[in-house]
């Protein structure tokens, strides 16, 4: 960045005449206008200059202006009227703010929504894992209840406390590798995991630990369940680099070879499930893994950023620009769990265990998460979508087209909303009638009569699937605030969203039955929709606002 001096002026203690001020003017006009195009807003132009080291006393001083917002607004005209005196034609042109038209548009969602499903195969593999083999990584056919407990608690617990390195890893990975800096994403993917292991095993050793004092379940169960907890917990975390640098295929790979160990464990081995299943989970951390450390290390050398001495900014400022990332991702995956914790421990257990695995309820959320995972992938092309009209549309943004500017996503906006609630409702009517097909093999596979047998799976899929309506809304509002480094905008909506899930599913599983713990997931998603709904609706009206500060 050119750092602004002052060559023409053999003294800048004496005070310069109008012909210099007017010289001084036209040149800082020149270089902002080259750094920034066309700019949004005088508050733009503002920072620009200040990012140049002029002060108001420089402004006085060097340019005749009594502040630097009185200059900045004299730049933001000037560069206004270049940009204005285009050909009319090519005006009329720009003032339409198309790009493509709508075969761009569905040439954009076919490729960006199938990154979305690649990023489910990974669950879905796991699905007809258990469909053919009646196993997966961390599943099994023939668990008992109290096996499902504690497996199905540890997985829960290592989605938890994983949540908020998750996203914090997607935040700084992300932005680095944006910045075509690799280096220092591989240090930011380091700092992350030298905090977040020792977090997972101390998690480990304080709930097995809480266990001694209070022994809710036997130790050997507990035991159980935090290996699996742990060995999660590090599987998660290494698919969350993989992710964050987008090489999804590979997150695909390490879990299908760990899969495929899981087999091999069983059927010719004979390790035993839990042998196997550790194993696996294993082969596919070290997969992902590895890969990682590779990739990080071959771009780092084909750009030669080794040579360069560079360091990621203090701790002190790390956690500031990262803390509410890490909230958030806290919140979102206790969020998704809340309901299950709820109707599990509201049931008819043992009455030395305080959460007991309900088959019947674990399907039907199963069974709705198809619908969620089917919808969310929409979310892909909506945020790149976003991110690829943004620039074009800024530049066509004259000074009198700042209102066109906001309306010209006001209506994107809309569409993306109207895109989700068709597909939304269209992958609810395929799961439901596509699970529902499978009851023509229930007489040759018991385990399909199994799964249509208790009426409450039904019910809990259709409450679950609308619930998760609501939630995808809400995840389209926050990746449009992400997007705009605006996660405020987001942590306190997910928080009030969790309290209002715990508190309705905990009265509505008391007293009117277990299955009815989903009805906070409703009800929390209801109000994460609705909040983050107008809050999107203040930020697409005062869009030129959001993006100038968002850098």
């Amino acid at each position: 960045m050119k750092v602004w001096s002052l060559p023409m002026f053999e003294d800048p203690n004496i005070q310069t005449d109008s012909i210099s001020y007017a010289e001084a003017v036209k040149e800082i006009t020149d270089q902002v206008h080259e750094m920034v195009g066309n700019p949004l807003s005088k508050w733009a132009v503002a920072a620009t200059i200040e990012s140049l080291g002029i002060r108001d006393v420089d402004a006085r001083s060097d340019f005749g202006y009594d502040t630097v917002f009185d200059l900045a607004d004299e730049v933001f005209n000037r560069i206004k009227d270049r940009i204005n005196q285009k050909p009319a034609e090519k005006l009329r042109e720009e003032e339409d703010f198309e790009f493509g038209g709508f075969f761009r548009s569905l040439k954009l969602f076919l490729k960006y929504y199938s990154q979305g499903m690649v990023f489910s195969l990974p669950m879905l593999s796991q699905i007809i894992a258990i469909i053919i083999f009646e196993y997966a990584l961390w599943a099994w056919f023939d668990f008992n209840e109290a096996q499902a407990t504690v497996v199905a608690l540890g997985t829960i617990i290592s989605f938890i406390v994983t949540g908020g390195f998750i996203q914090t890893l997607g935040r700084l990975v992300s932005r680095y590798k944006g910045e075509g800096n690799y280096y220092l994403a591989s240090k930011a993917t380091s700092s992350v995991m030298k905090l977040a292991v020792p977090v997972v095993l101390l998690a480990a050793l304080a709930i097995f630990t809480l266990n001694l004092i209070l022994p809710f379940y036997p130790q050997q169960l507990m035991i159980l369940s935090m290996v699996y907890m742990v060995l999660i917990s590090f599987l998660l975390l290494s698919a969350a680099i993989l992710f964050a640098t987008e090489q999804r295929t590979m997150i695909l790979v390490g879990i299908l070879t760990g899969t495929a160990v899981v087999i091999f464990g069983m059927d010719f081995a004979e390790f035993g499930i839990y042998v196997s299943q550790w194993l696996g989970i294993i082969t596919g951390t070290v997969i992902m893994t590895l890969y990682a450390v590779v990739y990080y290390r071959i771009k780092i050398h084909a750009l030669r950023q080794e040579l360069f001495k560079q360091s990621l900014p203090e701790a002190e400022v790390n956690y500031y620009n990262t803390y509410r990332y890490f909230i958030y991702g806290f919140c979102y995956f206790t969020f998704l769990f809340m309901d299950r914790l709820l109707a599990w421990s509201a049931g008819p257990p043992p009455p030395e265990y305080i959460i007991w695995f309900n088959t019947p309820y674990e399907l039907g959320m199963d069974w709705a998460l198809l619908t969620l995972v089917i919808t969310i992938a929409m979310l892909e092309y909506s945020i790149h979508s976003f991110s690829l009209n943004l620039i074009p549309v800024q530049k066509s943004a004259f000074i009198s087209k700042i209102k066109s500017f906001n309306s010209f996503f006001r209506r994107f906006y809309v569409k993306q909303v109207l895109l989700l609630l068709f597909i939304s409702g269209v992958s609810i009517l395929v799961t439901y009638f596509g699970v529902l097909s499978l009851r023509a093999f229930e007489d040759q596979v018991p385990e399909i009569s199994d799964f249509f047998a208790n009426p409450m799976t039904f019910k809990v899929f259709w409450m679950a699937s609308i619930g998760y309506v609501f939630l995808v809304y809400g995840l389209l509002n926050s990746l449009f605030f992400f997007t705009l480094n605006r996660p405020e905008l987001v942590i306190y909506a997910m928080a009030g969203a969790l309290f209002v899930n715990f508190i309705t599913g905990f009265l509505c599983s008391r007293i009117f039955g277990l299955e009815y713990a989903v009805i906070g997931l409703i009800a929390g998603s209801a109000v994460f929709a609705i909040t983050t709904g107008i809050l999107a609706k203040r930020f697409f009206k005062h869009l030129d606002y959001f993006y100038y500060s968002a850098f």
